[in-house]
């Protein structure tokens, strides 16, 4: 390769061992149009006066090595540097002179160790004359790249010192220094790494909502996340380094997980902590060292509430209903829910009376769901329906072998299972005088005890009672406990039955015909005048549930005939016969001289006459409208018409 003119006096020496590199190096300073006696004043960038290096742990780690180099050459008038992947200088030892670059590239000083290093990724040495720029004829050079894990090159450690010295082991000591940079730089990441995974797993550990004991092989606790201390109380940092047992007192599960090994999961427990007695639901796990020797292990609480509220939620025991679910604009029922949204915002227990049918537990679901209670379980348990051997398991619960069939592990109660919530106990008249003396213990005391056990549970649990019966009767009678009455009845709510709320009765039935799915123009035909004054007159002793029962009764038979008073079931037909009765024998009482069959046909004509005249009105003297509705055909409605000087 022909030497560039502008060097001719320089005649450097191309017969090394880097002659290919730094001949080619050569061509691309040409190429750059590299003065090489241009002065150093004038190599100092604007654009990037100050680098910054990316990397301040290699960049510490770097410096470490670069003194220990140093110190080795001390006073032979090397400096050490240590530049990044475009040249810069980022650090020297000892200081850089101010004559002196801080940028070694080859777009910049041409040919150099540090320059050429960036441009072939490999060491290289360059002696005097090799140099591209008149200034660095003096010196030789020798720089090492160093790469990170991909490959990528992130800095040069270089040498410089006068050519004269002995600067044959000087690339070989830099190659091997640069192996020790990057290998303490792959540890001090990879400490990194683990310093940040430890930090996350620490977060996760203590952002689970499982309580986590880690425990040594003798029983001690090591360590517990944030759950625990809520589950154990927040006294439970104390328990650090004491021993489990303390806690744990006659658990046969944690002695054999770690003297022999064996995992548990999900054992009910009661352990005596020293914010008191915890109910909890407990799994173990051993671990193991690499000789399969048993080193402790890790166990998993459970907060029974939060247990018995994943169940509820899981088998849809919540309050699914509100006030604006009630319907009515009758002044007794409007009443009737002001007293119950009142009620709902206070902690105090509610007896709700009414007869069977009006609707109590739809008020026992809405005052649940208006009270700072509605994120906790709505339990509901008729106290009528389950016999009276089996309400007292049903509602507190037992241990296992409590008696023959006893489910194996125990049960929890409805006490337990509605705990941060609201029971509904309904039909509470009907709950035998033994069970009643438990259920006021509970009350008083706000702990449950399970049938077969002498350990008491706490239970947070607000109370909501419904009766059919007068219970201050049932207290005369001797049949309800007094007591008992009065623990109950804090705030007593009163349901009107449906006949005293008549005015309701239209509202609630086109209710229930839309939840039913009935199409508006099947309502109307429902609801007819007829239908609609038959339903009035009628008493319902089985209240809304019962109107609910005729809606779908009509419902279905509107989708195949039109809907008349026959329509209707027997006993509401019965009633209005009755009604008709009542007003033939009034008007019997008023006229004498008519006849008991002349009387009954004249005013059946004119309740026929006048539920003619109401129908043509309604649908604007549509004939074959009102015949449809009143079950005639065409020609018998004309034959009405003038039989009783209707206008059409």
């Amino acid at each position: 390769m022909p030497k560039p003119q502008a060097m001719d006096t320089l005649a450097p020496d191309f017969a090394g061992e880097f002659y290919p590199d730094i001949a080619t190096s050569w061509h691309r300073s040409q190429q750059a149009g590299v003065d090489p006696d241009r002065k150093p004043c004038g190599y100092f960038s604007p654009g990037k006066p100050n680098p910054v290096f990316p990397y301040p742990e290699l960049q510490d780690i770097a410096i470490i090595a670069m003194n220990d180099i140093y110190k080795s050459l001390k006073g032979s008038g090397f400096h050490v540097l240590l530049a990044d992947e475009e040249g810069w200088i980022v650090e020297s030892i000892p200081p850089i002179q101010q004559n002196w670059p801080n940028n070694w590239s080859e777009a910049i000083l041409g040919t150099n160790a540090i320059g050429t290093c960036i441009q072939i990724r490999k060491g290289i040495q360059v002696t005097a004359a090799e140099h591209f720029h008149r200034d660095l004829v003096s010196f030789t050079t020798s720089a090492v790249p160093v790469f990170d894990d991909h490959g990528d090159l992130v800095l040069v450690l270089g040498l410089i010192g006068p050519s004269y010295e002995d600067h044959s082991r000087i690339l070989s000591m830099l190659h091997k220094v640069s192996h020790i940079i990057k290998n303490k730089w792959q540890v001090a990441e990879q400490n990194k790494q683990l310093s940040i995974y430890s930090s996350r797993i620490k977060d996760i550990f203590n952002l689970m909502a499982d309580g986590i004991v880690i425990v040594t092989e003798t029983g001690e606790i090591e360590d517990l996340n944030q759950s625990a201390l809520k589950i154990l109380g927040k006294k439970a940092r104390g328990y650090k380094s004491a021993v489990l047992k303390k806690i744990f007192a006659g658990k046969d599960c944690f002695d054999l997980m770690l003297n022999a090994g064996v995992p548990f999961s999900n054992v009910e427990l009661l352990l005596d902590c020293s914010s008191g007695r915890v109910h909890c639901l407990a799994s173990g796990q051993p671990s193991y060292d690499d000789k399969g020797n048993i080193t402790g292990g890790i166990i998993v609480l459970h907060s029974i509430d939060r247990v018995h509220r994943l169940v509820n939620s899981v088998c849809g025991t919540r309050a699914e209903l509100n006030f604006d679910d009630i319907i009515g604009q009758s002044r007794s029922i409007q009443d009737t829910i002001k007293l119950a949204r009142a009620a709902a915002n206070s902690s105090s227990n509610i007896l709700l009376q009414g007869e069977s049918g009006t609707g109590k537990e739809i008020f026992a679901q809405a005052i649940h769901n208006q009270s700072q209670r509605c994120q906790g379980p709505f339990i509901a348990i008729n106290c009528g329906a389950i016999p009276r051997e089996l309400i007292g398991s049903e509602l507190f619960g037992y241990v296992e072998g409590a008696f023959t069939g006893a489910r194996r592990g125990g049960k929890a109660g409805k006490f337990e299972m509605a705990a941060g919530g609201t029971l509904f106990l309904d039909e509470i008249g009907d709950m035998p005088l033994e069970q009643q003396v438990v259920l006021l213990r509970v009350l008083q005391n706000k702990t449950v005890t399970r049938i077969g056990d002498s350990k008491d549970i706490p239970v947070d649990v607000r109370i909501i009672c419904a009766s059919n019966k007068n219970l201050l009767e049932e207290v005369e009678k001797g049949n309800f406990r007094q007591d008992l009455y009065y623990r109950l009845n804090v705030i007593s709510i009163t349901i009107p039955p449906l006949r005293d709320r008549k005015d309701d009765i239209p509202l609630l039935m086109r209710h229930y015909l839309m939840k039913l799915g009935v199409e508006p123009i099947i309502t109307e035909r429902i609801m007819n005048p007829a239908v609609m004054r038959c339903l009035s007159q009628y008493a319902w002793p089985g209240n809304v549930r019962e109107l609910q029962n005729v809606a779908e009764r009509l419902a279905i038979i509107a989708d195949t005939q039109p809907i008349t008073i026959s329509d209707l079931p027997e006993e509401i037909n019965a009633s209005g016969h009755a009604q008709a009765l009542k007003a033939i024998h009034d008007l019997s009482c008023a006229d004498g001289q008519l006849s008991y069959k002349q009387r009954k046909k004249r005013l059946l004509a004119e309740q026929e006459a006048e539920l003619i005249s109401n129908l043509l009105e309604k649908h604007r003297g549509n004939l074959t409208e009102v015949a449809r509705v009143m079950g005639f055909s065409r020609t018998t409605l004309y034959r009405k018409l003038a039989l009783y000087g209707i206008s059409k």
